[in-house]
């Protein structure tokens, strides 16, 4: 099926494009504590600013703090979804945890952005606890080992999780050499 309008799309040179929307998502980690890490996420956009910031206990990878912050929404009635960001407190970053998120922060009672802001949250959150259980924290965000070597000691985590770490040869992912 066609898509309408698109013929005119491909008439127009590449160059003729006009930009007409941005969204910027960032994302950080800081640790603090033994046992405490903090992640903030935050959304802007013409229509949006808004923060979400978790803290994580890294031992058991469980939500003990989550808060929201709405300061732009395109409708005053947006503001009050923020809350429900408290509804993640106590669970714990592991397969399936997306899924469980999306029933509680999205939907027509939710807000599919502050589930977007959680769930990249979360996903940063296990990135840098990978980066942890590899034994070497220095070693994961410095990258001094050699690629191979790198591979090998983070296998065990990332299992499948991209080309690197399927066990592929590279031009074809999944394939065993």
């Amino acid at each position: 099926m066609a898509i309408k309008g698109l013929e005119n799309l491909a008439k127009r040179g590449s160059f003729d494009l006009e930009e007409i929307y941005e969204r910027n998502i960032n994302v950080s980690v800081s640790r603090f504590g033994d046992d405490l890490m903090r992640t903030k996420a935050s959304l802007l956009d013409l229509n949006h600013n808004m923060r979400v910031d978790l803290v994580v206990r890294v031992t058991d990878r469980t939500i003990m703090e989550a808060r929201s912050q709405m300061v732009k929404t395109p409708f005053a009635v947006c503001e009050i979804t923020g809350n429900r960001i408290k509804t993640i407190v106590g669970m714990k970053i592991e397969r399936g945890v997306t899924k469980k998120m999306r029933e509680l922060l999205s939907g027509p009672s939710g807000c599919t952005h502050l589930y977007e802001l959680a769930v990249e949250a979360v996903r940063m959150s296990s990135n840098v606890m990978m980066g942890f259980a590899t034994g070497d924290e220095k070693e994961w965000r410095e990258r001094r080992m050699s690629d191979e070597e790198f591979i090998n000691r983070a296998q065990d985590f990332l299992k499948n999780s991209c080309l690197p770490f399927s066990g592929g040869n590279g031009s074809e992912p999944g394939k065993q050499e």
